[in-house]
């Protein structure tokens, strides 16, 4: 893996170059990575070193079957085959963000008795289908109104999850 140093630039230094067009789009740099906060920084620092973890685990991409058979919320399903296609996509509706909120609760790997279930994911894997769609999800849902509490709430949902990915042993 490839790592750019990016200092020169406001927003989330050391993201591997596989990613690095990806940094602004979901929030890891520019006026979001300042405007959302210490918590959103720290979210962002854990993602780096839990991505870095799970590129050793060999898993790849998801493919288009992949994506379309799995429980993910719509939005993200497109965002991501969006990104294997090389197009643009466009933020969802703000009723995402009760959608996302009602995902994150719904996975055992973001509740303390479900931590050994976070390599099942779907999404549990290095790249632009991977973990870094849940700081997508997270950034999209900021960007609505009144998302504040479901918002900070979910922050901690994937700080436990890649906290969870870090833990592992077989990575």
């Amino acid at each position: 893996m490839t790592i750019i140093d990016s200092s020169r630039q406001s927003g989330l230094g050391g993201v591997p170059a596989s990613l690095l067009h990806l940094r602004e789009e979901v929030g890891l740099s520019g006026n979001a990575w300042e405007s959302l906060g210490a918590d959103w920084q720290a979210l962002g620092a854990l993602w780096l070193r839990a991505e870095t973890a799970i590129a050793t685990s060999g898993r790849r991409d998801l493919s288009f079957t992949q994506i379309r058979k799995s429980t993910l919320p719509d939005s993200w399903k497109e965002w991501m085959n969006a990104k294997l296609m090389k197009t643009a996509t466009q933020r969802p509706p703000k009723s995402f963000g009760k959608v996302l909120t009602d995902y994150l609760k719904s996975l055992p790997s973001t509740k303390s008795e479900g931590r050994d279930t976070i390599m099942t994911e779907v999404w549990c894997r290095p790249g632009e289908t991977g973990i870094i769609g849940l700081l997508l999800c997270l950034y999209w849902q900021s960007g609505y109104p009144g998302a504040g509490n479901d918002w900070k709430a979910n922050v901690k949902r994937v700080e436990h999850i890649y906290n969870a990915i870090l833990v592992q042993t077989d990575l």
